[in-house]
Protein backbone atom coordinates (compact mmCIF):
# COMPACT_ATOMS: atom_id res chain seq x y z
CA UNK A 1 0.00 0.00 0.00
CA UNK A 2 1.70 3.47 -1.05
CA UNK A 3 1.54 6.24 1.69
CA UNK A 4 -1.37 8.18 0.20
CA UNK A 5 -3.36 4.61 0.54
CA UNK A 6 -2.50 4.95 3.94
CA UNK A 7 -3.05 7.99 5.26
CA UNK A 8 -6.04 7.94 3.04
CA UNK A 9 -6.97 4.86 5.19
CA UNK A 10 -6.53 6.96 8.60
CA UNK A 11 -8.60 9.97 7.06
CA UNK A 12 -11.48 8.00 6.71
CA UNK A 13 -11.66 5.96 10.09
CA UNK A 14 -10.86 9.21 11.38
CA UNK A 15 -14.41 10.80 9.82
CA UNK A 16 -16.28 8.04 11.10
CA UNK A 17 -16.02 9.80 14.69
CA UNK A 18 -14.26 6.46 16.98
CA UNK A 19 -12.79 8.26 19.83
CA UNK A 20 -10.70 5.07 21.12
CA UNK A 21 -8.89 5.41 16.92
CA UNK A 22 -8.19 9.47 17.35
CA UNK A 23 -6.49 8.56 20.82
CA UNK A 24 -4.72 6.05 19.41
CA UNK A 25 -3.66 7.66 15.86
CA UNK A 26 -3.19 11.13 16.49
CA UNK A 27 -0.08 12.34 18.64
CA UNK A 28 -0.37 13.24 22.01
CA UNK A 29 0.66 16.67 21.29
CA UNK A 30 -1.57 16.77 18.18
CA UNK A 31 -3.42 20.70 17.63
CA UNK A 32 -6.56 20.47 15.36
CA UNK A 33 -8.62 23.75 13.60
CA UNK A 34 -11.31 24.31 13.16
CA UNK A 35 -13.76 27.11 11.84
CA UNK A 36 -16.27 26.63 14.67
CA UNK A 37 -13.63 25.96 18.18
CA UNK A 38 -10.68 27.71 16.56
CA UNK A 39 -7.52 25.25 17.52
CA UNK A 40 -8.01 22.54 19.96
CA UNK A 41 -5.97 19.98 21.16
CA UNK A 42 -6.38 16.04 20.85
CA UNK A 43 -7.87 15.39 24.16
CA UNK A 44 -10.29 18.18 23.34
CA UNK A 45 -11.18 16.74 20.03
CA UNK A 46 -11.83 13.44 21.90
CA UNK A 47 -13.78 14.55 24.69
CA UNK A 48 -15.88 16.66 21.81
CA UNK A 49 -16.32 13.21 19.57
CA UNK A 50 -17.35 11.25 23.12
CA UNK A 51 -20.34 14.39 23.34
CA UNK A 52 -21.54 14.08 19.36
CA UNK A 53 -21.55 10.00 20.24
CA UNK A 54 -23.56 10.16 23.44
CA UNK A 55 -25.73 12.79 21.27
CA UNK A 56 -26.35 10.38 18.20
CA UNK A 57 -24.47 12.13 15.91
CA UNK A 58 -22.34 10.92 13.28
CA UNK A 59 -21.43 11.57 9.88
CA UNK A 60 -23.80 9.61 7.19
CA UNK A 61 -22.30 10.98 4.16
CA UNK A 62 -18.33 12.08 3.42
CA UNK A 63 -16.55 12.31 -0.04
CA UNK A 64 -13.41 12.83 -0.47
CA UNK A 65 -11.98 14.70 -3.52
CA UNK A 66 -8.77 16.53 -5.17
CA UNK A 67 -6.55 14.68 -2.74
CA UNK A 68 -2.99 15.16 -2.31
CA UNK A 69 -0.18 13.16 -0.28
CA UNK A 70 3.45 14.98 -0.01
CA UNK A 71 6.32 12.93 2.02
CA UNK A 72 7.84 16.05 3.66
CA UNK A 73 10.74 13.98 5.28
CA UNK A 74 11.37 10.19 5.73
CA UNK A 75 8.42 10.48 8.92
CA UNK A 76 6.75 13.58 8.22
CA UNK A 77 3.86 13.84 5.43
CA UNK A 78 1.14 16.17 4.24
CA UNK A 79 -2.33 15.10 3.12
CA UNK A 80 -4.65 17.36 1.46
CA UNK A 81 -8.29 17.32 -0.13
CA UNK A 82 -11.26 18.48 -0.70
CA UNK A 83 -14.20 16.85 2.08
CA UNK A 84 -18.10 17.08 1.26
CA UNK A 85 -19.57 15.91 4.43
CA UNK A 86 -23.35 15.17 5.72
CA UNK A 87 -24.38 14.48 9.29
CA UNK A 88 -27.28 11.65 9.74
CA UNK A 89 -29.47 14.77 11.08
CA UNK A 90 -29.35 17.28 9.19
CA UNK A 91 -30.12 17.51 4.97
CA UNK A 92 -27.59 20.24 3.87
CA UNK A 93 -23.66 18.91 3.03
CA UNK A 94 -20.64 20.74 4.74
CA UNK A 95 -17.08 21.39 2.21
CA UNK A 96 -14.31 21.84 3.28
CA UNK A 97 -10.66 21.75 1.93
CA UNK A 98 -8.57 19.79 4.71
CA UNK A 99 -4.84 19.44 5.53
CA UNK A 100 -3.03 16.93 7.81
CA UNK A 101 0.37 16.62 8.81
CA UNK A 102 1.37 12.89 9.87
CA UNK A 103 4.35 11.81 11.31
CA UNK A 104 5.69 8.51 11.87
CA UNK A 105 6.38 7.02 15.22
CA UNK A 106 7.09 3.32 16.06
CA UNK A 107 6.75 2.04 12.40
CA UNK A 108 3.24 3.66 12.43
CA UNK A 109 1.54 7.37 10.86
CA UNK A 110 -0.13 9.67 13.25
CA UNK A 111 -1.84 12.91 12.99
CA UNK A 112 0.08 15.45 14.43
CA UNK A 113 -1.89 18.24 12.57
CA UNK A 114 -5.57 18.64 11.11
CA UNK A 115 -6.76 22.14 9.71
CA UNK A 116 -10.71 22.20 8.11
CA UNK A 117 -11.45 25.41 6.21
CA UNK A 118 -14.69 25.25 5.39
CA UNK A 119 -16.00 26.14 1.74
CA UNK A 120 -19.03 27.49 -0.11
CA UNK A 121 -19.48 24.49 -2.39
CA UNK A 122 -17.63 21.27 -3.78
CA UNK A 123 -14.50 22.31 -6.36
Amino acid sequence: MDLQDQLLAIERRLWTNDAPFYEANLTDEALLVFSETGVITRDAAVAAIRKENAEGRQWEHVEFNNIYCLRMADDVALMTYHVSARWAHQASVSSALASSVYVRRGGEWKLAFHQQTPTAAAP
